[in-house]
């Protein structure tokens, strides 16, 4: 008996050490790409009395209605909308789908066409014969606004998604004049989405990955990224329902999708195309966000000219399911913008009383 207490003493032991290394690991790498910048704005927030979310925000609401538009190498793009007025077309982030932005249409649908996409190798939008890959999303993009025949959308990219609202600004440039009004980039990066230093390794593992599914093996995800993992992608005391749904997303991803997915956003670099950009913009990231930190906003709202950006006290990187009262204010100050009712975003946010301040905003870009 002492030799099976002292087994699992020591398997518990393990456990908890190797848990201390990933949290000691987890607080290095917050550290390292968060300096003092990333601590927020001297503005008020409500931190622990903020008042918890309602549950039924993360079910999508009544009314959708879901459609499918094929792309010109074979494969589908699948969408939901609801809604009327100007579109405002939703891009979810890596492993995600279509139904994580049910915040936005809960909040947000009786005012505009809300339409959420499911990148393709994500939900049920399925890939053609060109495979996947940043530029192949940026094609599907640019598909769907021209087969739904959107004109002066808006168009919010997070994470990945956000990645391909670049690559699509810098490979159509004439469907972006012609369809789109105003961008907003959220939780996202420009280029060096994994640091230089890792750079060498996560080629490795991905590539160690590709060959596991060449061979008919699968990849460990749901193993790998349980609950915990996901839940270090939020920040300050996210709603457990939407930690839930981000890991049954994660874990249900199919293994190819997912690495050819991931090795497109080794190779992002979307500082050309971002320069070149001047359709108006707003950026917004949280100073929890570990994946695409701050500083990682930062640089895309500088290099992009009449960009204006925001950072979220507290919050990490899910800011339609961890800040939605916030981006639907901030969605709606840059239609504002767009519309010629206020110069800025920031002038737009002081007008009202919402949750963003006024000083959260800084017109980081240059001149058009």
């Amino acid at each position: 008996m002492s030799r099976i207490l002292n087994r699992h003493t020591a398997r518990t032991i393990g456990l908890l050490g190797a848990g201390a290394a990933v949290g000691a690991a987890a607080i290095g790498l917050y550290r390292s790409t968060h300096p003092a910048e990333a601590s927020g704005p001297v503005s008020p927030d409500p931190g622990r009395n903020r008042p918890p979310l309602p549950p039924h925000l993360f079910e999508m609401p009544d009314g959708v209605t879901e459609g499918d538009v094929p792309t010109p190498d074979g494969g589908t793009i699948h969408y939901a909308e609801k809604g009327s007025g100007r579109a405002l077309v939703l891009l979810h982030g890596v492993t995600l789908r279509h139904d994580v932005w049910s915040p936005q249409f809960h909040q947000l649908a009786d005012r505009y066409r809300v339409i959420a996409v499911d990148l393709r190798g994500h939900g049920r939008s399925q890939p053609g014969s060109l495979g996947l890959g940043l530029p192949r999303l940026a094609t599907d993009l640019a598909t769907l606004l021209t087969e739904l025949n959107l004109r002066d959308s808006i168009v919010v990219g997070h994470s990945m998604g956000g990645m391909t609202v670049m690559r699509f600004c810098g490979d159509h440039p004439d469907v972006l004049a012609e369809r789109v009004a105003g961008l907003a980039l959220v939780a996202t990066a420009g280029h060096q989405a994994v640091p230089p230093y890792m750079e060498g390794m996560a080629r490795r593992v991905l590539a160690s990955g590709r060959g596991q599914i060449d061979r008919g093996a699968g990849l460990p995800t749901r193993k790998v990224v349980g609950r915990p993992a996901v839940r270090m992608v939020f920040g300050d005391r996210p709603h457990p329902r939407a930690v839930d749904i981000v890991h049954e997303m994660t874990t249900s991803m199919h293994d190819g999708h997912l690495i050819d997915s991931l090795l497109g956003i080794v190779e992002h670099d979307a500082r050309d195309a971002l320069a070149a950009t001047r359709t108006p913009s707003v950026v917004v990231v949280g100073t929890r966000d570990l994946l695409t930190p701050v500083p990682a906003g930062r640089a895309i709202a500088r290099v992009m000219p009449g960009s204006e950006f925001v950072v979220l006290p507290r919050a990490g990187h899910q800011l339609m399911q961890e800040r939605p009262d916030e981006l639907a204010e901030l969605i709606d100050a840059l239609v504002a913008r767009v519309e010629g009712q206020v110069a800025s975003v920031a002038e737009a946010v002081a007008a009202d009383d919402r949750p963003v301040e006024a000083d959260q905003v800084e017109a980081a870009g240059g001149p058009f």
